[in-house]
């Protein structure tokens, strides 16, 4: 990732946005040291929005893979949802 001042980027702001088209880098910008722009520059269409991201530093790929989540087998209730919002309604006085 490249940083430069807001000055040079003032001065410089078409070769800076080239630079950042062709290397596909992300650019910080400083004011008086501190990072107060970040230009970046647009994925090619080809690539997926998640490896967009990868590459711009802006999220990193999972540590370990997850397991998998079994289809779970429905939960009976014994009142209907409408009989239990109502029974919660009058305890709390409304």
């Amino acid at each position: 990732m490249k940083t430069i001042t807001m000055t040079e980027f003032n001065q410089r702001v078409s070769a800076v946005a080239r630079e950042a088209i062709e290397q596909g880098e992300v650019v910080r910008i400083t004011n008086r040291g501190r990072v107060v722009l970040r230009l970046v520059p647009e994925p090619d269409s080809a690539d997926s929005p998640i490896e967009a991201l990868f590459a711009a530093g802006l999220a990193a790929p999972p540590r370990r893979e997850h397991p998998r989540i079994e289809h779970r087998a429905p939960v009976s209730v014994s009142r209907s949802v409408d009989e239990l919002i109502e029974e919660t309604n009058s305890d709390a006085g409304l």
